[in-house]
């Protein structure tokens, strides 16, 4: 028993290491688009002006990212509201981490083996000012993340009501895991997400995994509760919520660490 059956929830466990991986792909994408849905519930906070660049083509971005920062900030600083820190989450360190280091950016390695490779935070205080410029340039197609284990949860009608996919990877003879979606559908009873966890852990364990990581916007909370750490805070209070009882929430932009072994 995995006490998902008291709710009416059926559980399915598999991983690459049993089934083909291209079995695990389209509940990778029905996940992926759960979670989109959910998304929206949290908003950003008005002081940290958002921007994901255009990473196709002859991207701005890779081509110069000192250049697209700067245009960056003058466009927003015309409006009157001056930019006192730049923070930059990329995978891309390799194109763009020189040029960002020279120019006396600091710069910080985020390292999952499972994860996507190149990944590092960059950053630039400029003054005091209140408002904080974050840049995302993340390869989301990196072929590097691809499902080696998924989780779903159906109910008794079949539908997809929540689940968990992501990638191994070994290094140095032992076995990582990347965390690439984990969520649930609305209207579930509380403790599910828990078990969900718990699920998720064991499934890991008996892969052989050592240790599990991710990042998140809004969950890192939850996520503690489970036995994870955060090893780098990436920006503090990216996204808010407003509570059923009109409290507002923060949440910061974390990355994590679950030690299995």
């Amino acid at each position: 028993m995995t006490g998902f059956e008291e709710v009416g929830l059926t559980l399915t466990a598999r991983t690459s290491d049993h089934v083909d991986r291209a079995e695990l792909a389209a509940g990778a994408a029905a996940l992926f688009d759960l979670f989109l849905a959910r998304e929206p519930e949290f908003g950003f906070n008005p002081d940290i002006v958002v921007d994901y660049p255009d990473l196709t083509g002859a991207a701005p971005f890779l081509a110069d990212a000192l250049a697209h920062v700067a245009d960056r900030i003058a466009a927003l600083e015309r409006t009157g509201a001056p930019i006192g820190r730049v923070v930059i989450l990329t995978t891309y360190a390799e194109v763009v981490g020189a040029p960002l280091s020279a120019a006396g950016w600091r710069g910080e390695r985020i390292d999952m083996p499972a994860g996507p490779d190149g990944t590092w935070t960059y950053r630039l205080d400029l003054s005091e000012a209140p408002r904080t410029l974050y840049l995302e340039a993340v390869d989301e197609a990196d072929p590097k993340i691809r499902p080696d284990f998924l989780l779903e949860l159906h109910d008794g009608q079949g539908r997809l009501r929540g689940g968990a996919w992501g990638s191994i990877h070994q290094r140095d003879g032992r076995r990582y895991a990347y965390i690439a979606t984990m969520t649930l559908d609305v209207g579930l009873p509380a403790g599910v997400g828990t078990r969900l966890g718990q699920a998720l852990e064991a499934t890991l364990r008996d892969a052989g995994v050592v240790a599990a990581h991710l990042g998140t916007q809004t969950a890192g909370p939850f996520y503690e509760r489970l036995g994870f750490r955060i090893t780098h805070r990436v920006l503090p209070e990216l996204r808010v919520r407003d509570g059923d009882d009109g409290a507002r929430t923060t949440t910061d932009l974390v990355m994590m660490e679950r030690r299995l072994d």
